[in-house]
């Protein structure tokens, strides 16, 4: 843990504990038929618990020298990608953009090999599809291949 660990914990208990209580105002409703409010509420609440275990843990553990932001290649190539995810997003669809996205990541910035970075990027793309797209029916776009 570095010393930005001691505030960014509490910044970030704020910030759950303001969406819990906006999330009220939208109504919560119930298990059986949530409100507007109900996934925000809850979200918020895990977000505050994890708020929580990182402030409480960066006060226990011996802090580490934080190091700086070296390599601008990389943040720019992050930056460009997320650009063309969302460029790409509705032509090529949901499935292969994300692998596109994912791959190109763990290839260029963690310089993970070819095999591993495609394995990864495409079990994590089908994975989402398949919890966003068949479990939870969003939308997303299926793109000039139809997936």
């Amino acid at each position: 843990m570095t010393k930005s660990d001691r505030w960014t914990g509490p910044l970030l208990l704020l910030f759950s504990l303001y969406v819990c209580v906006e999330s009220t105002r939208l109504g919560l409703g119930g298990i059986s038929r949530p409100g507007p409010g109900f996934f925000p509420f809850y979200a918020g609440l895990v977000l505050a618990f994890l708020a929580l275990a990182q402030s409480l843990l960066s006060l226990l553990i011996d802090l580490e020298k934080e190091e700086a932001w070296e390599n601008w290649l990389s943040i720019l190539f992050v930056v460009l990608a997320m650009f063309a995810f969302a460029l790409f997003l509705d032509f090529l669809g949901f499935v292969v953009t994300a692998a596109l996205f994912l791959g190109s990541l763990l290839r260029g910035v963690e310089r993970r090999g070819w095999l591993f970075s495609l394995a990864v990027a495409l079990l994590i793309a089908l994975a989402s599809y398949l919890v966003f797209g068949r479990w939870l029916q969003a939308q997303l776009p299926s793109g000039i291949l139809g997936i």
